[in-house]
């Protein structure tokens, strides 16, 4: 995974009023206070293919608890990966935060490095 591809206004048929009303809302106020958002996922490629998307997902510079000062119908889920759930009535809007640029998918690596080992490897050792 690289970093993400920004595609032009011109070069797309995605509009506005394709969005749903509650994602925009949550992409203009992360944008009002200086996060980087974009809209990402399967509802991309739903309006891309002209389908009606079942939900909307936003990738974002601001961490969960950034997003959750921001939106009192926030709430935080997840233990090892965060995510923030902004609930509009029965509707969610999930957003992630996404890796810093340059470091997509750096992270895989070292993680598997400092795991701890399992009990076959432990008695292999022995």
């Amino acid at each position: 995974m690289g970093d993400p591809r920004i595609v032009p206004r011109e070069d797309h048929p995605i509009s506005r009023r394709d969005i749903d009303p509650d994602a925009l809302k949550v992409l203009y106020r992360l944008r009002q206070f200086d996060h980087v958002a974009y809209l990402v996922g399967g509802s991309v490629r739903d309006l891309l293919l002209g389908r009606r998307p079942k939900d909307f997902d936003i990738g974002t510079s601001a961490h969960p608890y950034q997003v959750k000062k921001l939106f009192r119908n926030c709430w935080i889920i997840g233990r090892r990966f965060r995510l923030a759930h902004v609930k509009f009535g029965q509707k969610v809007i999930e957003v992630a935060t996404l890796p810093p640029p340059g470091r997509a998918g750096r992270g895989s690596r070292r993680r598997m490095a400092c795991r701890r080992p399992t009990r076959a490897r432990r008695k292999a050792n022995i």
